[in-house]
């Protein structure tokens, strides 16, 4: 579906509503990483770490063992941008936060959980874009890690991201959804969006299993024919989300 995977250095987004599977999404490309020896950092901008991990545990992830020998790399950082024209401060603050919690270490992976948390409490739509932006290019630049951002959409908008910048700003887009079928809500995901890679834009059907995590299945159209075929429920006029 990426065409071939992210690119090493870039910034990529994962979007959709609350609870379609954007934090399980980002873990997993962190202990894909872990698993082949790199050192990864999270970032977790509006949750506790201790329950983000323990709720890992629930899909048979341990972090706390890489955490113990210090490959794996929790933080939690809250830095508000409440007055936004101190922007260019608080991004550089929030980015020497990070470079501080390395310490030297190579990292490779990072995920920022969920960026649009960043920016709460800000009115000036200018200054948070920019606020963003500097977060963003700063971490490329100083890092040099692949980086997955999660951003929330509010329920039932049109938009791909909370502040309408984020997708500009990443090198590539990953929307989930949420839609319901037959009496039932099935989990979807499509690219939106991946820079200098010949993507596949089908939209899937996902489930969320133990010890796997995100499990990609068969086209959303195809699940839809499936349905029909079988006869169990109406799916007359409904539409990929």
């Amino acid at each position: 579906m990426l065409g071939g995977g992210f690119i090493t250095g870039r910034t990529y987004l994962v979007t959709g509503e609350t609870g379609v599977g954007k934090t399980i999404m980002s873990l997993q490309f962190l202990m894909n990483g872990l698993m082949n020896n790199e050192t990864c950092v999270y970032v977790t901008i509006d949750e506790r770490v201790e329950g983000v991990l323990h709720g890992a545990e629930s899909l048979g992830w341990d972090f706390w063992s890489f955490m113990q020998v210090g490959r794996f790399i929790p933080l939690e950082l809250r830095i508000y941008a409440a007055e936004a024209k101190k922007y260019g401060k608080e991004s550089r603050a929030f980015v020497d936060a990070i470079y501080n919690a390395v310490r030297g270490r190579r990292v490779s992976r990072l995920v920022l959980d969920p960026v649009s948390a960043l920016a709460q409490g800000a009115q000036d739509e200018f200054y948070v874009r920019e606020y963003l932006r500097e977060i963003i290019m700063m971490i490329e630049e100083r890092f040099g890690v692949t980086t997955l951002m999660t951003t929330d959409i509010p329920t039932g908008a049109n938009s791909l991201s909370r502040f309408g910048l984020e997708e500009f700003l990443a090198s590539g887009v990953i929307v989930l959804g949420v839609t319901k079928v037959g009496g039932r809500l099935v989990r979807t995901l499509y690219v939106r969006k991946m820079r200098w890679s010949r993507m596949d834009s089908t939209e899937y059907v996902f489930t969320i299993e133990p010890g796997k995590g995100i499990v990609i299945r068969e086209p959303f159209e195809r699940y839809l024919g499936s349905l029909k075929e079988r006869g169990q429920g109406d799916t007359s006029g409904l539409q990929p989300p």
